[in-house]
């Protein structure tokens, strides 16, 4: 029997995005998404009717009066269409160590290379969806340097604001740029909201350890570089490939959303191998990958978001 190369490879990408991605929560669960093939998924949207006058009059089964359920399958396009091609010298490794070598190439490309572009991209598109949202862009996008002595009270109140707009009191999660973990940790002390550190929660079944909890309010933190408010796709052609800030990017000091309204759908679209004896290019073993994935978010929840944003000046001129 054949060895599946594309499920072990699928299985090693997914274990390393759920162990080092910011964003894994993002994935909506099973039976929620389905792939209709090639570039375009189909994302469902479960809705109901309210409530109506009850006629204590009718005795006729027609008291209650008449609601409706509706499951809608909408057809999205996943926008990132990306792809690489790695090398593997047919002398290293040698036969008897190459599936572990090649295990420990996706891993690696997994955990990093992807991991970040990843949780780039879905930063990015969700401040951009917060940005665009003309009716709430002024409250929810918040313009602030973060320091010890104002930190919890910009959180808190972008969060309460967010919470008042989309009439939704739980369920948020915060995004928290790492290098502002210093000011929470000098801000616990003489405050009244409660501030704990290093604690183990799950968001959507993934569990994510060393969370700061604000108060009720997981906020996971993240590496600066992938919390930027503009991006570059780079084409891996003339480059190093993955995502970098963009021209006149700002820092993203700190992202709030709901934790139910991003939906990030991915999926290793096709994946192949060829050994040495079928490789035309060089002597050794081609592994090529192309990989789809895109974030999508209701119109209606994007009253769920908020971020503060450093200004220029603060972030270092990115």
């Amino acid at each position: 029997m054949a060895f599946d190369y594309a499920k072990a490879y699928q299985q090693f990408i997914d274990e390393e995005l759920v162990a080092a991605s910011a964003t894994a929560w993002m994935i909506p669960e099973a039976g929620k998404v389905r792939f209709t093939g090639g570039r375009d998924v189909e994302i469902s949207t479960l809705s109901t009717s309210g409530l109506g006058n009850y006629d204590a009059t009718k005795s006729d089964g027609s008291a209650y009066p008449s609601g409706t359920v509706s499951n809608d399958w909408t057809t999205y396009t996943l926008a990132m269409d990306r792809g690489v091609k790695f090398a593997l010298d047919r002398t290293s490794p040698n036969d008897t160590n190459f599936l572990a070598t090649a295990e420990n190439v996706i891993r690696e490309f997994a955990r990093n290379a992807l991991v970040k572009e990843q949780d780039a991209y879905r930063i990015q598109k969700l401040y951009a969806l917060a940005n665009a949202d003309t009716a709430h862009k002024g409250t929810h996008i918040v313009s602030a340097a973060l320091t010890k002595s104002n930190i919890i009270e910009k959180v808190c109140g972008l969060l309460q604001t967010v919470r008042d707009d989309a009439e939704v009191m739980d369920g948020y999660v915060a995004l928290v740029s790492h290098k502002n973990k210093s000011a929470f940790l000098a801000a616990a002390t003489g405050t009244y909201h409660s501030i704990t550190f290093g604690a183990g929660v799950s968001i959507n079944g993934v569990t994510y350890e060393n969370v700061m909890m604000l108060d009720d309010l997981p906020c996971v933190f993240v590496p600066q570089s992938r919390m930027k408010t503009v991006i570059t796709v780079q084409s891996g052609d003339s480059d190093q490939g993955g995502i970098v800030a963009g021209e006149n990017a700002k820092d993203i000091a700190c992202l709030i959303t709901h934790c139910e309204t991003p939906l990030a759908v991915s999926k290793l679209d096709a994946i192949k191998q060829f050994g040495p004896q079928e490789n035309q290019l060089f002597d050794g073993t081609a592994i090529q990958a192309r990989y789809l994935y895109d974030l999508f978010m209701p119109t209606k929840s994007v009253v769920s978001l908020g971020a503060i944003v450093e200004p220029a000046q603060a972030a270092g001129g990115n």
